[in-house]
């Protein structure tokens, strides 16, 4: 067995709203003791060929001790609910029906999570008949959630029967944070070793290098609450005196 680190739903230059190149990303990270990139475009911009080529430019960037894994994010027609993809999935249109989406994944023998579901509400919209056909449920999105893990989304995977994921959702410099996905492979890491490590739940989320879950209750977690709820309101005061200046 080997255990790698992974971070979870990065977007590059191939979605339509981040600009970093894969090779950045993947010497970012490396640096940051990663070895694992699980990425996340966005489905609304591409095509069967478009993926095709994009599968072809991760393997192009993987290497010197990082996996680049393609992935994609489908959202439904009104941008709502979110389902990251991993796996020999084919491609299924850019804003397919959600329960399309999952169907197809498992059929295909595929990885989905349940995305930010506080973000928009999402978790109101999302029929509990769909866990059957998912892997995990982000409990911690660090461009959605911020600094601390979001304790209703724990709760909700929860009550569905899910395992935790903790993901970056990275788009910028903005979303590097100490969050990961420590993996456990039966062999070295290849596409197919971490897609089957997700698959069969081999994974336990980590913040700070230790079990995120420590920080969804307790002292820690409430002051890293406490914190989160600080900096989202020291954010809104600025963004507010910016537009004011504008």
């Amino acid at each position: 067995m080997t255990t790698v680190r992974a971070v979870a739903h990065i977007h590059s230059e191939w979605s339509d709203d981040a600009s970093w190149p894969l090779d950045r990303l993947a010497a970012a990270f490396r640096k940051r003791g990663r070895s694992v990139l699980l990425m996340c475009e966005h489905s609304r911009t591409f095509t069967e060929a478009k993926w095709d080529e994009y599968v072809q430019a991760c393997a192009a960037a993987s290497g010197d001790g990082v996996l680049v894994v393609p992935g994609l994010e489908y959202n439904d027609s009104d941008n709502v609910v979110h389902i990251p993809v991993w796996g020999d999935v084919p491609f299924l249109s850019q804003t397919p029906d959600i329960a399309d989406v999952l169907a197809h994944t498992r059929a295909a023998d595929g990885v989905a999570v349940f995305a930010h579901p506080w973000r928009r509400n999402a978790w109101r919209r999302f029929d509990p008949a769909w866990a059957k056909d998912l892997t995990a449920v982000e409990i911690w999105n660090r461009k959605y959630d911020g600094w601390a893990p979001n304790r209703q989304a724990r709760a909700y995977a929860e009550r569905l029967g899910l395992p935790p994921f903790v993901a970056l959702d990275f788009h910028g410099a903005r979303q590097f944070f100490p969050l990961a996905m420590e993996l456990t492979l039966t062999g070295a890491p290849t596409r197919t070793t971490v897609e089957d490590a997700l698959r069969d739940g081999r994974f336990e989320p980590l913040a700070f290098s230790r079990s995120a879950l420590r920080l969804t209750s307790g002292v820690g977690g409430m002051a890293l609450a406490a914190a989160e709820a600080a900096r989202a309101v020291a954010a809104r005061t600025v963004r507010a005196a910016l537009n004011k200046r504008k």
